[in-house]
């Protein structure tokens, strides 16, 4: 219902207006000077080695100069990196930085600054950077220093040479997407006299010089971040909007609101339902590719405050008791969702093809069967008569409202009713990440680089802030595949893995996988994307 009133809304509003974005277009030869650009909510501090979502990402791409960067087919390509050197062991790691890295105050940048931001990252421990594992879990005897200051990482790994503008990084054991995990900004360089170690409010000053093509005038999360032109920056010549002002919009129907009375040049958080009708076949609406899995995460550990979680037969019902290819209907926007039956979503190479689909057209990890979801639940000694009872924790938006309700109706049928705790964003990352404070809370991640792994470990151990999912077995099955040197063989023993995850064990439900959709003015050009979900506002363009 709600859904169907917001199309007959927007549909309205575009009748209402003339020619939608005449307010925002210009000659053809003239060019604006700003770019306006909705966020899908209020991003973290805007401390590279904490920024954790797509959200706080976007700012940071643009805040900071990082060592590689994703295009648009989830390849890493050279950023601040001008050539890279890998020893015959692939053990060492040597790169030479690009001339012309500075400062938005002028300074240059050094080698040394980059070897500090990761280490400083690593000081800042999982529990506040969660990316660290990034640095913990690669780099040569770095699993020692989580949480220490960086002048006592006297023996790791990360090494620079300021006069020859190179860093150097040695691993613990080889790994064929090393450089992949540099696209990620806890390897961002950042100024030691500025960035303090173990905390991150001087992260929210607009007086802290930044790398990257844009810096900050303005720094209110909550309302909006302003950005300006760096002149510094080393590719300045090609930045030709001189100012980007993004706005915290966390609400969907708001920004499609927005958009459509010309306030913002870009929607970045629309349900997809909505738009893919009301926008059909309009250049406005973009459709990325991104590799994105849904799913809901389930407190197992010993403490939950949920203790039937902590058995197998009521995790295995609430996955059985789902009938994803509804949850895709509800959702209502074509080929924009799909069902999901395993943890690593459509979009990452295996042995023989995509990773997910060679599985799943042989056996699905998991299936909709509400009679052996009612066993199964009847076995722990829940069923309709007497209902378990759990309590459902999502952020609120259009898209993530659709799913509670169908996940609300369809556990109810087998047995299990669940109650909605809908939060604001910062305060469910909050009780979800950092204090696994939720019985079951939705989940989304999109893929940090092109290997299953990007997701497989996140529930390992030593990944989560805090752990909810704590097994040996499944760390050691990724540690092995970890150490196999074969490439087919090391993906076989990923597949292990995610089976034992999430057929055997049943630790998380997925849900759908699904592409991202943007609304943008089509007088706007030079926007970037990538697999993972970031976009990059470098060289955008506004006529």
């Amino acid at each position: 219902m709600k859904k169907t009133l917001v199309i007959i809304l927007a549909v309205a509003m575009m009748l209402s207006l003339a020619a939608f974005g005449e307010g925002n277009t210009a000659s053809a030869d003239a060019l604006k000077d700003t770019f306006v650009f909705a966020m899908g909510g209020e991003p973290q501090i805007l401390d590279p080695a904490i920024a954790g979502d797509a959200v706080t990402q976007t700012a940071i791409q643009a805040m900071y100069f990082v060592l590689y960067k994703l295009d648009e087919h989830g390849a890493a390509v050279p950023n601040a990196v001008e050539s890279c050197t890998i020893s015959e062991d692939g053990l060492t790691y040597t790169f030479k930085l690009v001339d012309g890295n500075k400062w938005s105050d002028g300074q240059p940048v050094l080698a040394s600054e980059y070897a500090f931001g990761a280490k400083r990252s690593l000081g800042l421990g999982s529990a506040l950077s969660y990316y660290s594992y990034f640095i913990k879990d690669y780099v040569l005897n770095a699993e020692k220093y989580e949480g220490a200051k960086v002048a006592e990482m006297t023996d790791i790994g990360i090494a620079a040479d300021d006069e020859a503008n190179t860093l150097t990084f040695t691993l613990k054991a080889p790994c064929s997407y090393f450089v992949s995990l540099l696209t990620t900004s806890v390897f961002a360089a950042v100024r030691p006299e500025f960035a303090t170690e173990h905390e991150s409010v001087w992260a929210d000053s607009a007086e802290v010089p930044v790398n990257g093509a844009y810096y900050p005038t303005k720094i209110a999360s909550n309302e909006e971040i302003v950005l300006k032109k760096n002149p510094h920056y080393v590719w300045a010549d090609k930045v030709v909007t001189e100012n980007v002002i993004m706005k915290t919009m966390e609400d969907m129907d708001a920004q499609l609101l927005a958009y459509q009375n010309g306030e913002i040049d870009m929607a970045s958080n629309v349900d997809a339902g909505v738009v893919s009708n009301v926008f059909a076949g309009k250049p406005d609406l973009i459709k990325t590719n991104t590799v994105i899995n849904y799913y809901v995460q389930m407190n197992s550990a010993e403490w939950t405050t949920a203790p039937a979680l902590t058995d197998y037969n009521v995790r295995r019902a609430l996955q059985l008791a789902l009938n994803r290819e509804e949850i895709v209907a509800a959702l209502d926007a074509g080929e924009g969702y799909y069902p999901l039956f395993g943890y690593v979503p459509k979009g990452i190479a295996g042995v023989n093809g995509d990773f997910r689909e060679e599985i799943d057209s042989v056996a699905p990890y998991v299936y909709y069967d509400a009679e052996e979801a009612k066993e199964l639940l009847a076995t722990a000694g829940y069923g309709v008569d007497n209902p378990l009872n759990l309590v459902y924790k999502y952020n609120t938006n259009t898209m993530h409202d659709v799913v509670a309700q169908v996940l609300q109706q369809q556990w109810k049928e087998v047995g299990v009713n669940v109650t909605f705790e809908a939060m604001e964003i910062r305060t469910f990352f909050a009780d979800r990440d950092e204090n696994g404070n939720y019985q079951l809370a939705r989940g989304a991640m999109s893929a940090d680089y092109m290997d299953p792994t990007t997701f497989l470990c996140m529930l390992i151990t030593s990944a989560q802030q805090k752990p909810v999912v704590t097994d040996d077995v499944y760390d050691g099955l990724i540690a092995d595949a970890e150490a196999t040197k074969d490439p087919a063989e090391r993906l076989e023993k990923l597949h292990k893995a995610e089976k034992y995850l999430v057929e055997e064990k049943a630790y998380t439900i997925p849900v759908l996988g699904y592409r991202t959709f943007y609304l943008l003015n089509p007088n706007v050009s030079g926007i970037g994307y990538d697999p993972v979900g970031n976009i990059y506002i470098e060289n955008v363009q506004v006529k």
